[in-house]
């Protein structure tokens, strides 16, 4: 167990109410990996709906169908939780959530899904940094390493740019996918920290309120009216996609499973959703894999495991 979880848990425990899901740790590690195999090949679907929409328009009905489901699912458990005490914790993870998504989908914009994914994935690296501002405990020497590691990863995945034209620089794709990391970083230390002191449910289900508000409100402002032409079979499969799966399904199961493994160990699982991304992507999207790109990969996801996983203590 890293210093990472030791940090969330500490604040976990100190919640005087607990009111999460309680699971056995099998049962959420494989809520997790599901959440990673949705959550990776849903780039791709991501990427097939946003050539054809615009993206706060796109993210607006995602939001707002899964907020609708969800509300439909779960009505007999949400009618007994007292929803106010939730609606400013669900603002807080929400504003991290859209602006995450902000940037995470204007990087897709230039760059393919694969490539997008891995450098998402990179909040594994962000996280022991944050929650050393939140709780002022320092990252010990592993993560040190693997943020040096991850960065030299980013800077060998760069020198592959997009088939040659990008040599030796980052492009505003990759850039904008990283600071959207930081902020999926930051939500995933805000849930760690306030999880328990809640209903996982009805906080995911306030985040979700509050994020279609936002990225509705996005949209209005400035994508310009909704297109009868968006209304597309595939465009219509792709959205259906993200919502059931990329987001109730998954978000659902990280919300519980994270209040009950280590973050790190959470952390861990989930980074794995940049290899499904790649995969599928890979296969179906024909993206090109050179030997920087491939090098470059191996040691961003090299980076995530040592940032997450606690090594053994030397013995003295």
């Amino acid at each position: 167990m890293s210093e990472v979880s030791h940090g969330v848990e500490s604040v976990q425990v100190a919640q005087p109410q607990q009111e999460g899901i309680v699971v056995s740790k099998p049962v959420a590690r494989v809520m997790m990996l599901v959440n990673a195999i949705v959550w990776g090949t849903g780039y791709t679907m991501l990427k097939h709906a946003q050539d054809n929409m615009p993206t706060q328009w796109l993210m607006f009905f995602r939001m707002g169908a899964a907020t609708l489901l969800m509300a439909m699912v779960f009505f007999p458990r949400l009618r007994r939780i007292r929803l106010r005490r939730y609606v400013m914790p669900g603002l807080v993870l929400a504003l991290t959530y859209w602006m995450g998504f902000l940037f995470q989908l204007k990087g897709l914009e230039t760059t393919s899904p694969g490539r997008n994914s891995f450098f998402t994935d990179t909040y594994c690296v962000m996280v022991p940094f944050i929650v050393w501002a939140f709780t002022r405990r320092r990252p010990n020497w592993q993560h040190l390493v693997a943020a040096f590691v991850c960065a030299f990863g980013i800077g060998l995945v760069s020198l592959s740019g997009g088939g040659g034209d990008e040599l030796m620089h980052m492009s505003f794709g990759d850039t904008m996918t990283i600071i959207g990391a930081f902020f999926f970083a930051l939500n995933l230390v805000l849930v760690g920290f306030m999880g328990r002191g809640f209903d996982a449910i009805a906080l995911m289900l306030m985040e979700f309120v509050w994020c279609t508000v936002l990225f509705g409100g996005g949209a209005v402002l400035f994508e310009g009216a909704p297109s009868v032409a968006w209304a597309r079979w595939d465009i219509i499969l792709c959205i259906g996609y993200l919502v059931v799966g990329s987001t109730v399904i998954a978000q659902v199961f990280q919300t519980i499973a994270i209040q009950n493994l280590p973050t790190s160990e959470a952390s861990v699982i989930l980074s794995t959703e940049c290899i499904f991304a790649m995969l599928v992507s890979v296969l179906f999207v024909g993206e090109r894999l050179t030997v920087p790109s491939v090098c470059g990969f191996a040691l961003i996801f090299g980076a995530i495991l040592l940032s997450e996983v606690q090594l053994p203590a030397r013995r003295r």
